[in-house]
């Protein structure tokens, strides 16, 4: 009888254990509009485990028995226990309030700010050496239509949240959910012109530069010494701020830089950093290999985002990068918009002082030239957008 009752408390432990790490299917909306809501955040600090929502506003994440923080940067924070969802699956977030009694616009020496930041930079980020688990995302589209999408578990390891040089860090790939790169079909008359790698990439250097919040600032502060910043509003917790500055001639092109950061009151510490440089002019033009017949690209604009979370030592960590351009590409009197973009969402975080050199990333090489054609499908991954997997399924 009592081996019975052992038994009968293992089956009973083991249902437990099975129930509280299946997946569930999350729907996040906005409360007032009811829209879906891209990029929020559904997190286990307690782990330091979670996932982000897609362009639906949806999401998969692992049940646990614990306390999910649910979060975006324009919405106030929610925290339920994970098992509520088992019931539903939606949850409406709030949109921050605006304080407008202690909103001033006006001027901010936004440099001074930016310095202070610099200066208190490892009591404030993350200084210890960790590994992040993350989604690496990249998305190419040409005329409203995707021609690359590529989903990636990239492991990324570094000796702490601050970069000198590259040895510093190490990107391992891990698993291959999608990796389809096609023709651009931009050159219509000369299909062999029109091979993946003809389509364009984001440096890999130049994307791990501004991963690290002081390599960003710095070269921010260098080629952004004369900017406009103001006190766009302000909540409870929060100083956002924007800034822009005028338009400035080389000796092809105009740009000028524009953007928003957001303050943490308490700490002084950037949580969220939205750069543009806008661009007038910036063509190339070039000969195709075949025919040698000319066509000309135009860069827009490029944007860079990141996000930043609070971890266990209480200190500020990556939460997800975003780094996007918008161009085109002008070929027998026609113009093509393309946009190319670049993700990497932080999924789990580990405190870990060495890690092995194994399926190590070639930074010289752009990250699409580091993967395999073989796809390995796991189920941590950020789901896909209808859209997206309307791409996937050749719709």
């Amino acid at each position: 009888m009592k081996t019975t009752k052992v038994y009968f408390k293992v089956f009973m432990l083991l249902i437990n254990m099975v129930s509280y790490s299946q997946y569930r299917e999350i729907l996040v909306l906005d409360s007032t509009t009811k829209l879906p809501i891209e990029t929020v955040n559904i997190y286990y600090p307690e782990i330091q485990e979670g996932t982000f929502t897609n362009a639906d506003g949806k999401a998969n994440i692992r049940i646990w028995d614990n306390d999910l923080k649910i979060s975006h940067i324009a919405y106030q924070e929610r925290i339920i226990n994970a098992k509520n969802l088992q019931t539903s699956n939606i949850v409406y977030l709030i949109p921050k309030l605006i304080n407008l009694d202690e909103v001033v616009v006006g001027s901010f020496n936004l440099n001074k700010a930016l310095l202070f930041v610099l200066k208190n930079y490892e009591n404030l980020y993350e200084n210890k050496a960790f590994e992040k688990e993350c989604n690496f995302k990249e998305t190419l589209s040409i005329d409203n239509k995707l021609k690359r999408l590529i989903l990636t578990k990239v492991n990324w390891w570094s000796k702490s949240y601050k970069i000198k040089h590259l040895s510093d860090l190490k990107m391992r790939l891990g698993a291959i959910d999608y990796n389809i790169n096609n023709p651009m079909d931009v050159f219509t008359d000369i299909p062999k012109e029109n091979i993946p790698s003809n389509s364009g990439f984001i440096n890999t250097k130049n994307l791990i530069s501004s991963i690290y919040l002081n390599s960003f600032l710095v070269n921010f502060i260098k080629y952004n010494p004369d900017l406009e910043a103001v006190v766009e509003n302000s909540t409870e917790n929060e100083l956002i701020v924007s800034f822009t500055s005028d338009w400035k001639r080389t000796y092809s092109y105009s740009y000028r830089s524009k953007g928003k950061i957001i303050f943490d009151k308490k700490t002084k510490a950037i949580i969220s950093f939205i750069y543009e440089v806008e661009n007038k002019n910036r063509i190339t033009k070039n000969f195709t290999v075949r025919g040698h017949k000319e066509f000309s690209y135009e860069t827009i604009n490029s944007v860079s985002k990141l996000n930043f979370r609070k971890n266990t030592s209480n200190q500020w960590a990556l939460n997800s990068f975003e780094v996007s351009a918008d161009f085109n590409i002008t070929y027998n009197d026609s113009i093509h918009q393309g946009n190319l973009k670049n993700n990497l969402f932080v999924l789990k975080n580990t405190q870990i002082e060495k890690v092995k050199n194994v399926g190590l990333i070639n930074l010289s090489k752009p990250i699409y030239q580091n993967l395999p054609k073989d796809n390995i499908t796991t189920a941590n991954s950020i789901l896909l957008s209808k859209e997206e997997n309307d791409f996937i399924e050749g719709k």
